[in-house]
């Protein structure tokens, strides 16, 4: 009796030893790496869909250049439609306005996210990439706190990429989001 007791312990002290609850998991529960090096645009997309269904602002910050602008084409109650372009930074920038949508919804998901490459675009000596995602957004507000608000946007964002040549990390330059609320 008293070796089983024994041989139950170590054998269960053993595989503790094995696990670090410190050290992020391989794939989260939602099937979702954690975030990667931003070695290709590839990554920086991986990381941006993870950013945003992590709520993590950190990590979308990461995936945007510091000239980084997002545009949208908007349609007003008269008709008229206009081109809004929105830079990175500033009291109504994008990573504040993010920060709040994240603040906002408790669940955002990026259920369709489907990537390809499109083409290279020339600016100075820089040789930029661009590429479009196919993608179905839902955003909710689950606990009630804001009215239990959801939304679901389906279409097409363009992104453009390049590389830092500070530390060789590729960043978003701009994103053209395409898709229809």
């Amino acid at each position: 009796m008293r070796w089983s007791v024994i041989i139950i312990l170590v054998t269960t002290f053993a595989g503790l030893s094995c696990v670090n609850p410190f050290s992020p998991a391989s794939v989260d529960p939602s099937g979702i790496k954690p975030i990667v090096r931003q070695t290709a645009p590839d990554s920086v997309l991986h990381n941006f869909r993870y950013a945003y269904e992590h709520n993590d602002i950190d990590v979308y910050e990461n995936c945007l250049d510091p000239n980084f602008i997002f545009s949208y084409t908007d349609q007003n109650l008269a008709g008229e439609i206009e081109t809004i372009v929105i830079p990175r930074d500033g009291p109504s920038g994008d990573l504040n306005r993010t920060r709040r949508l994240f603040e906002f919804f408790d669940e955002i998901k990026l259920e369709t996210w489907m990537p390809f490459f499109d083409r290279f675009e020339h600016s100075g000596s820089e040789t930029w990439q661009v590429y479009g995602v196919y993608f179905q957004l839902s955003v909710r507000d689950i606990d009630g706190d804001f009215g239990g608000e959801s939304f679901e946007a389906v279409g097409i964002a363009e992104f453009t990429f390049r590389q830092s040549k500070k530390d060789n990390l590729w960043r978003m330059v701009s994103w053209e989001d395409r898709s229809a609320i």
